[in-house]
């Protein structure tokens, strides 16, 4: 299991150099390869592959099944505890995003927090905000 997890963070780094590097911005095979590569990494479970692919596809994604696909890679990688994700699924429950995400205050409320205790800058304010409402 760990050469598989490890195999999966490799794929993620050489992606995400790929995918911030100029040629992807130049080149479709760079950019379809720097996919894969998240994909492959993402399958694996690796948490920075399972929040950056899917991001990328729930936010970019061409189609509703990739927007969906998306959603549930940055689940888990909420579950593994990913500050962005968490944020991500918390405002998912909140508002009650896709079928799979039905409208739940009290989980979109434990996912932001546990986003803020972990310092994501978005769910901090967003508490600030609501502490100030009360």
């Amino acid at each position: 299991m760990r050469g598989v997890r490890s195999a999966g963070r490799v794929a993620a780094w050489i992606a995400y150099r790929l995918f911030r590097g100029p040629l992807a911005r130049r080149s479709l095979q760079v950019h379809k390869l720097a996919m894969k590569l998240f994909r492959y990494g993402a399958e694996r479970g690796d948490r920075a592959a399972l929040t950056t692919y899917g991001s990328l596809l729930h936010f970019r994604g061409a189609d509703p099944a990739s927007r969906t696909q998306g959603a549930l890679y940055l689940q888990a990688a909420a579950e593994q505890g990913d500050p962005k994700a968490l944020w991500l699924v918390g405002n998912f429950y909140k508002e009650g995003l896709l079928p799979l995400f039905d409208r739940d205050h009290d989980k979109a409320q434990d996912y932001i927090h546990r986003a803020a205790r972990m310092g994501h800058p978005l769910a901090l304010s967003y508490l600030e905000r609501e502490s100030n409402e009360i």
